[in-house]
């Protein structure tokens, strides 16, 4: 089975997408994306102070991309000195009564997700009403952008595909399920690895937050 840097590093151009404002590879539209008419407008995301107040443990370095499914930062952990993503959900979903138990059940169900392929959750909870995750931060390129800039050849492609069966097969024999899985959702880092994004979230989110508009795919 493959494993490590099995393909040549990314070149500086789409190792440099996310930076340069191309789509983000949460899967959700970059910080200065136009609204779309399926989707009338991302929901308010808070402000980097006011997040700095929430997370004392986290310098919250940079937003990097909002959609419907919430809003992703770039954060370090100062204790650890360790750079991660922090995803917040949008607070409307503690209106339903059963998103807890839900979002409790499925986040430690995805902080057992321990592979190479797979982006790690490193902590989940929630402040001030608002749920959400610090997870593992990839620095590259989703797979979309990746394509788009024509840097993967056929030997590297099969490469990719090997990975992300390996990270879908693990974890299926764990019970969980992506049902999101789309080029935005995989990305590969500095080092052609792949690192899959977003596991179980549109099965904790529901079905009517995923917006396929923001992505450009339909696939499921």
């Amino acid at each position: 089975k493959p494993s490590g840097p099995i393909i040549p590093a990314l070149g500086p151009q789409t190792a440099q997408g996310i930076q340069a404002g191309a789509p983000s590879p949460w899967g959700i539209q970059s910080p200065d994306a136009t609204p779309t008419a399926a989707h009338a407008g991302p929901l308010p995301v808070p402000e980097l102070p006011e997040l700095a107040a929430r997370f004392p443990n986290l310098e919250i370095l940079e937003l990097l991309g909002k959609g419907g499914m919430g809003a992703v930062y770039k954060a370090r952990q100062t204790k650890l000195d360790r750079l991660v993503a922090l995803k917040v959900l949008p607070s409307e979903f503690n209106r339903d009564p059963t998103f807890a138990e839900r979002f409790l059940r499925e986040a430690r169900a995805l902080a057992r997700l321990a592979h190479p392929n797979i982006v790690a959750v490193h902590d989940f909870g929630e402040t001030e009403g608002q749920p959400y995750f610090v997870m593992e931060f990839v620095e590259g390129a989703n797979l979309r952008l990746v394509i788009r800039g024509g840097d993967l050849a056929a030997d590297q492609t099969l490469a990719v595909v090997a990975q992300v069966c390996e990270a879908l097969q693990f974890a299926h024999d764990e019970g969980i399920i992506h049902r999101d899985i789309k080029p935005e959702n995989i990305l590969l880092d500095k080092k052609g690895r792949v690192k899959i994004a977003d596991f179980g979230l549109a099965k904790l989110l529901g079905p009517q937050r995923i917006d396929h508009s923001l992505t450009g795919t339909h696939l499921a």
